[in-house]
């Protein structure tokens, strides 16, 4: 399942985005994340990605970002997750928005 993400991912819009992968990896769904259209990750946002990961490992699902924007990439690169993370591109004709 591809979840599109747009706009800032911060400490207000975290537990939107958590409880949203929580429920596609509670249905047994893979999770591709598009951050194709994130404006601004912080540490809150960075965690909701980690932990999604880890769920989706713990059930045996495939979990990855596709096209990672300009503010998130750094994030990722100073909190040392970027390896973390299987990347792919954004689908055909996709945006993010």
């Amino acid at each position: 399942m591809r979840l599109v993400v747009v706009g800032d991912v911060d400490f207000a819009a975290h537990p939107v985005l958590a409880a949203r992968i929580r429920t596609l990896i509670e249905d047994r769904r893979a999770v591709v994340v598009d951050c194709a259209g994130v404006t601004f990750l912080d540490s809150m946002g960075l965690r909701a990605l980690v932990e999604g990961l880890r769920a989706a490992d713990d059930r045996g699902l495939g979990f990855a970002l596709a096209a990672p924007s300009q503010p998130v990439l750094p994030v990722m690169e100073l909190s040392g997750t970027t390896e973390l993370f299987p990347i792919r591109d954004p689908e055909p004709g996709e945006t993010g928005s």
